[in-house]
């Protein structure tokens, strides 16, 4: 019987990571979620080999506690807005998030990464906008990444129920999950975001258990075919 390693991975990254894993030699359990909900399911007890976080900030924590090596980079995502045509008219990002006939969803601050990422849009928003920040973040419904959320089914981010059970007409969240609902729904776009707004998402990975093959996974996602592997989804190279 093959042994396969433990990973604990942000949910953005359920599509691509189990295809890696492949592509460098190793078998994975995986156990995907919001990162801040793993990251307090390790500071608990759970040991997995590896941690993969979709920001600096939960590794760290785990690092300061003295439960694994120190964080690393090994992928960049970005933000982008994405929804139904009707909601996105025209170019400006800010006005069709601002609209109050759009319904905007975002991931759970604090909980997840993603969430924590569309508020800093929302943050800077503020210099474009006097006022925007605070009527973004009181329109903003956190509906996935949370510690209740609903979670995926399948392969597929759970935004993709939003949409499917019309419960959004907008999100704000990673270019990736934009990209793998506009190949699955029809009537899907994408919006990038302007220079003034854009928020740059940093992943990193920790090593947890340095008696498993998680070292050797981990250095394996940072290769150069396990780079390549990830921009074809699109992440980035940090």
């Amino acid at each position: 019987m093959t042994e396969t390693t433990l990973v604990f991975a942000a949910g953005s990254l359920r599509k691509v990571l189990p295809a890696m894993a492949e592509l460098v030699g190793i078998s994975i359990n995986p156990v995907f979620g919001p990162s801040g909900v793993l990251r307090e399911r390790i500071a608990q007890g759970e040991r997995p080999a590896l941690f993969l976080s979709a920001n600096l900030k939960h590794g760290q924590i785990l690092a300061d506690m003295g439960l694994c090596s120190a964080p690393k980079i090994f992928a960049e995502n970005s933000l982008c807005l994405f929804g139904r045509p009707a909601a996105l008219q025209g170019g400006d990002v800010l006005q069709n998030m601002l609209n109050p006939e759009n319904r905007l969803g975002t991931s759970t601050p604090i909980d997840d990464p993603g969430g924590d990422y569309a508020f800093s849009v929302f943050d800077r928003a503020e210099s474009v906008q006097d006022g925007s920040r605070d009527l973004l973040r009181s329109k903003a419904m956190t509906l996935v990444g949370g510690k209740k959320s609903p979670k995926s089914a399948g392969p597929h981010s759970p935004v993709y129920g939003l949409f499917a059970e019309d419960k959004v007409d907008l999100f704000l969240g990673y270019r990736t999950t934009a990209m793998d609902l506009a190949d699955r729904m029809e009537d899907i776009q994408i919006m990038d975001l302007p220079d003034n707004l854009s928020v740059k998402a940093q992943y990193y990975g920790v090593v947890i258990d340095k008696n498993s093959s998680g070292d050797d996974l981990f250095k394996g996602l940072q290769s150069d075919s396990a780079q390549r592997f990830l921009e074809r989804f699109g992440f980035k190279r940090p």
